[in-house]
């Protein structure tokens, strides 16, 4: 089984960041938000071994740009795949109902 190095943009460690702290202070409380801390690490792991699996996102704004997608309870983690490095980048994260084809422009 291929495994790919996950690596994660600036732009998707502050989607995370916000995320946590949307649920910890606004909505669900400290021990929702570690719950997610940890749905959204072992996802991310998993990432490791099903980056090249998941199909490319089929939209027509953002399909030019192999953007694929994980879902993680209510968010998605969207990133591309390096096939030559064997890398999975994380581009951003977010809530699935939002208008991520906005999002990822």
């Amino acid at each position: 089984m291929k495994k790919y190095i996950v690596e994660t943009t600036e732009t998707s460690e502050q989607d995370l960041i916000n995320i946590i702290l949307y649920l910890k202070y606004n909505l669900a409380g400290e021990i929702v938000a570690d719950k997610y801390v940890d749905l959204f690490s072992k996802a991310l792991k998993n990432l490791e071994d099903i980056a090249g699996s998941m199909p490319i996102i089929d939209e027509k704004l953002i399909k030019h740009k192999n953007i694929r997608k994980i879902n993680v309870k209510k968010y998605a983690i969207f990133y591309t795949v390096d096939e030559i490095n064997n890398k999975a980048i994380v581009l951003r994260i977010g809530h699935t109902f939002m208008d991520w084809e906005k999002y990822l422009k």
